[in-house]
């Protein structure tokens, strides 16, 4: 387990369900032991196992405490706020967020949507040239927004062949980390505070960034601080100081639309003006990490005829969905509550922001060291050790959380699954233990439906039942669908289990001509399937196993009252023991010695 790392399995909580698995768009799951946990190398961090685990059992890491340490290292610690904020803390004013921010501990808040301005800016600048210097290769055609780490990454490991088209200019987080630690002092340290689990990766990998929590971590600590939107620290504050609170430097323009499907699209259009070469690009906004494979499908230098810019965002319907949101409810809803508050920012971003000389250029190398390259040998005996002999066997149902049973193979050898996920093989095998158990018993054994249509029984039940059944058991093994009504009388008792009424267990002694049976009837689901044991008391080797067991509790049931009054008896007591267990000794050697009576 690797509490390192922004997404960790809790163990004991994981109900091996293998949600996350089959949800994983990755596969970046390992299943040891019949628990699941993350491979690293493979995860790009879009939150999904977090989001679909109906056990809870996958975790963020916790960063409020590290969040915490920075107040003790610097008195400039400054919030980068996510634009989604308006969708989910629509219950605080802007002035009533900030004053609660402060009241936490720091110095300042600043937009994330102020780094999305100058990203825009950037990108449109870009494009405008990347139209005049086209060629054959798809590098010059085709640009893929860097602005989702967990896009990009997603990108690189799935789709290694896009990897070039992907821009190399700086996330908004990371851009607006570089410009408050251009205005401020390279002493300032950033806290960044979103929907985004991805961004914690981005907080490891660049020094920029000190610490992302998501808003479900500020939520909480807000709600243990005892600052909610009312609460009488925050009016305090705000009648203390009515100005003092507010986005530095600024309100940032509509790179506050980036948490939107087509928001980044339409922040780069707002620089359109300076920038006339972009009618001639066309842009293309996808959401959800699961459609950007089919989105890039077929796309190459011949079919593209002019420059495509695409936008991807991993979450579906935004980052107004991100996994590290508290907010739940329509996505309508919280999209329309991004829209309503970025209407209210200027079309552009300040021009002397923009015009800070910033380094934009950043890449996240992402070493994947994982590798699945298997033989198809390897990969047919995989499938054999799971009962898939052939291709009729492979019946890609997706129980194990794999598209494909070759997928579930490659995982097996990869040591990223076991067998006990595939359920059609793990069902066989218990098929299998059940028959065999079921013809090993030396008593006669039948499993009925609710309409007393035989379901398996052993060859020593059709035995018992007489020649004419034992050689319909010859013919059809099992007698499956055979009418247990028309085999035995005995049916009655198995009709009285299966009543929604009747008692959960019948055990009874019926005579048949010359021999006696022992019958036990159970449910098995009431009023669905019913079991039966079936055995001829009658049987020389039942009749000696039956006065073993019946001096057994002789001995049992009077050994006690035997013992209290000893005194009485004296050696008598000690005789009638010694009796008892001759007779049981003397039948239990018997058992090893030819029996008389078998033909």
């Amino acid at each position: 387990m690797n509490f390192l790392y922004p997404i960790f399995t809790e163990q004991t909580e994981c109900q091996d369900c293998y949600k996350c698995v089959r949800h994983c768009p990755c596969k970046a799951i390992r299943v040891e032991n019949g628990h699941a946990t993350v491979v690293p190398e493979l995860c790009v961090l879009c939150g999904r196992c977090v989001i679909d685990c109906p056990a809870h059992a996958k975790h963020v890491r916790d960063d409020l405490t590290k969040t915490k340490k920075l107040f003790e290292v610097s008195h400039k610690v400054f919030v980068s706020l996510a634009p989604s904020f308006a969708s989910e803390f629509a219950d605080y004013s802007i002035e009533e967020l900030c004053a609660a921010l402060k009241l936490l501990g720091f110095y300042g808040i600043s937009e994330t949507a102020i780094g999305a301005d100058i990203v825009s800016n950037e990108m449109a600048k870009r494009l405008n040239q990347a139209v005049t210097s086209i060629d054959s290769s798809l590098k010059s055609k085709l640009f893929l927004s860097s602005a989702c780490p967990a896009a990009v990454e997603y990108i690189k490991h799935k789709l290694p062949q896009f990897a070039e088209c992907i821009s190399d200019c700086a996330s908004p987080l990371l851009a607006h980390a570089r410009f408050i630690k251009s205005t401020y002092g390279e002493d300032s340290r950033i806290v960044f505070v979103g929907p985004c689990i991805a961004k914690k990766r981005e907080a490891d990998v660049f020094p920029e960034i000190d610490v992302a929590i998501s808003f479900t971590d500020l939520r909480k600590w807000l709600v243990d601080s005892d600052l909610s939107p009312k609460s009488k620290k925050i009016a305090k504050a705000l009648s203390d100081s009515p100005n003092a609170f507010g986005f530095l430097p600024e309100k940032a323009g509509k790179g506050s639309l980036y948490p939107l499907d087509g928001g980044m699209c339409s922040s780069i259009k707002k620089y359109e003006s300076e920038n006339p070469n972009l009618s001639n690009i066309r842009m293309v906004a996808v959401s959800g990490i699961d459609q950007i494979t089919s989105v890039l499908k077929g796309i190459s230098s011949e079919t593209l005829t002019e420059p495509l810019f695409i936008e991807f965002l991993s979450c579906s319907g935004g980052c107004v969905n991100g996994p590290g949101t508290s907010v739940s409810g329509s996505t309508a809803l919280k999209q329309l509550s991004v829209v309503d508050y970025a209407n209210n920012a200027s079309n552009t971003g300040n021009k002397d922001i923009l015009d800070k000389k910033l380094d934009l250029v950043a890449k996240i190398q992402i070493d994947k060291t994982f590798s699945s390259n298997h033989s198809e040998e390897e990969i047919r005996k995989a499938l054999r050790s799971v009962g898939k002999f052939s291709t009729a066997d492979e019946l890609n149902c997706s129980c194990c959380g794999y598209d494909t049973c070759r997928d579930f193979a490659c995982a097996m050898l990869d040591k990223r699954a076991e067998k006990t996920m595939c359920l059609s093989y793990m069902r066989k095998l218990a098929q299998k233990k059940a028959n065999g158990l079921i013809q090993a018993i030396p008593s006669g054994v039948v499993i009925a439906d609710r309409n007393l249509n035989i379901v398996e029984c052993n060859k020593n039940f059709a035995k018992l039942m007489g020649p004419e059944i034992e050689e319909m058991y010859n013919a059809l093994p099992g007698l499956e669908g055979a009418d247990l009504s028309k085999i035995t009388a005995l049916s009655r008792f198995f009709a009285d289990v299966l009543d929604i009424n009747g008692p959960n267990l019948i055990e009874r002694e019926v005579r048949d001509g010359k021999k006696i049976f022992h019958v036990s009837v159970f449910e098995i689901g009431k009023d669905d399937c019913v079991g039966g044991v079936i055995e001829d008391i009658t049987a020389p080797q039942v009749q000696r196993n039956r006065i073993i067991s019946q001096a057994k509790k002789v001995i049992d049931k009077n050994l006690s009252v035997v013992q209290k009054i000893a005194f009485l008896l004296g050696e008598n007591a000690a005789e009638t023991e010694s009796m008892l267990n001759s007779i049981i000794e003397s039948f239990a050697n018997s058992e090893n010695e030819p029996d008389p009576y078998d033909r």
